[in-house]
């Protein structure tokens, strides 16, 4: 009998395991393993009270100012609460009132958060004096502040703009054309325009708007920016293992700080590998799953360690559905790779990327989904060939590209970075 291995995959909250026979199987992609902290607090005070490349909170901020504060939204699943509290403490202790501190969820352009997510979010938070606001892309009261030097016109959330002070919070991973999340990009996209975005976003055909870089990245440096033409006074940043759990915080300067994150990301995420394999298996989990909007991300990882003709399995719930108006409407509208190219380059619109990123993996692997949408829809309008289970799929993997082919199993897709 051959010997398998059996690997446990996300799927929404859930776990599916796969028996991988092992002469298949080359091992695991796999975040560097890096203990998550006993007390995250006590991190985050502390890395509060020791900003790296900016005085402290209790020297920028004074009494009776104003005080508008981003937090991630529903899509990153990021305790934000472990953040806001030890902020708030220090403000207050520079004399600060709860009545004059505004939380922002920032959107940008997804769905608003709802109020049962709110308080999943902030926790107790929410039960404190602060004014809570989710910003709206498309709101009629945006105020313009600027132009970037690569012609993006800079329009931003009213509240954050009339405050005192602005702070970031965030979480910093991996991005798939910002390079990484966290820093400035809690500015533009999150609590930026449609327009503004659009713009910025329309860069990442550009060769240097990849997963994992910044050096000469368009989209990086536009964000960062509209970060300084916003007057970003102070950010707050965490890293993640691939457990949820915090391993380190980074605030202090909108650059300095974010650059110190990064770090620890790469040094976390980057997975050098010897050789693309003929099949790669990848998931997500919740809320990285949560659409097919967000679950693309993953998969765009993922192709890294495939070769070229061959398989890419994807395990991404999509509990949601698709996730984006216009993600769904270019899929129907532009049938082709050349057709989708085109639009990206001279009519971007927010969402259109995505399906420009499947049709792009559809040229060099071939794409198999598992998910709870339509397969009809799928296989119709998403150049992915959908199946039941998990299973069926590396079935049919070995008899599309041998049953010798080896395998790489990805568990934790929008984590890690493999690089030949």
């Amino acid at each position: 009998m051959n010997s398998v291995t059996k690997v446990n995959f996300l799927y929404g909250t859930d776990r599916v395991n796969l028996e991988i026979p092992d002469k298949n199987f080359l091992g695991l992609l796999d975040a560097k393993p890096i203990a998550g902290v006993t007390n995250p607090n006590n991190v985050v005070s502390e890395a509060i009270r020791n900003p790296i490349g900016s005085p402290s909170l209790s020297e920028i901020a004074k009494p009776r100012q104003t005080v508008s504060i981003v937090v991630d939204d529903h899509t990153r699943g990021l305790p934000c609460h472990i953040l806001i509290n030890p902020l708030v403490e220090q403000l207050q202790r520079a004399g600060v009132e709860e009545k004059d501190i505004t939380i922002i969820f920032g959107t940008g352009t997804h769905r608003p958060t709802t109020q049962e997510e709110q308080q999943q979010l902030l926790c107790d938070v929410s039960c404190q004096g602060y004014r809570i606001e989710v910003h709206n892309c498309d709101a009629n009261d945006l105020v313009h502040i600027g132009t970037t030097s690569y012609g993006t016109e800079v329009e931003i959330n009213r509240t954050f703009h009339e405050a005192d002070l602005h702070l970031l919070t965030g979480d910093i991973g991996y991005h798939y054309y910002a390079g990484f999340g966290g820093g400035r990009k809690s500015l533009l996209p999150a609590v930026a325009g449609r327009t503004a975005i659009n713009k910025n976003h329309g860069m990442l055909t550009h060769p240097k708007a990849v997963t994992g870089n910044l050096e000469e990245n368009p989209i990086h440096l536009d964000m960062t920016e509209a970060a300084k033409l916003a007057r970003v006074d102070f950010i707050v940043n965490i890293v993640r293992n691939t457990h949820k759990e915090i391993v380190s915080a980074f605030a202090g300067d909108l650059e300095q700080a974010f650059l110190e994150g990064v770090k620890i990301t790469d040094e976390m995420g980057r997975v050098k590998i010897q050789e693309r394999a003929d099949i790669v298996i990848t998931s997500a989990g919740y809320p990285k799953d949560i659409n097919l909007y967000q679950g693309t991300k993953a998969m765009v990882h993922a192709l890294g360690a495939v070769r070229d003709g061959g398989v890419l399995i994807s395990l991404l719930e999509c509990r949601e559905g698709i996730g984006h108006k216009v993600f769904e409407e270019w899929a129907h509208q532009y049938r082709s790779y050349d057709e989708l190219s085109h639009q990206i380059q001279t009519n971007f619109i927010m969402g259109g990327h995505k399906i420009f990123y499947m049709a792009q993996g559809a040229n060099r692997v071939h794409q198999y989904l598992i998910s709870k949408l339509d397969p009809d829809e799928l296989k119709e309008y998403y150049y992915v060939t959908p199946f039941k289970s998990l299973k069926t799929a590396l079935d049919e993997a070995f008899e599309q590209v041998g049953h010798d082919a080896t395998v790489w199993a990805m568990p934790h897709g929008t984590a890690v970075l493999p690089t030949t």
